[in-house]
């Protein structure tokens, strides 16, 4: 066998053992799926938060 041959036939074993590793370690995170999945725009839950924000100081006002 080459020299080149079996340096990617190396490399090919050791992609495939980071590949096993990784699929034995993700499912432990399924539960927090949540928390990586976010959408990247998240300008609708912002405006939304504010809005809560902006009710919730207008309450306090009037109470006072």
């Amino acid at each position: 066998m080459s020299r080149s041959r079996s340096f990617n036939r190396f490399h090919r074993y050791l992609a495939r053992q980071k590949r096993h590793g990784l699929k034995a370690v993700l499912p432990q995170f399924r539960d927090q799926g949540e928390t990586f999945c976010k959408p990247l725009n998240q300008t609708h839950a912002e405006a939304e938060r504010l809005a809560k924000r902006e009710i919730a100081l207008e309450l306090q006002d009037a109470e006072a």
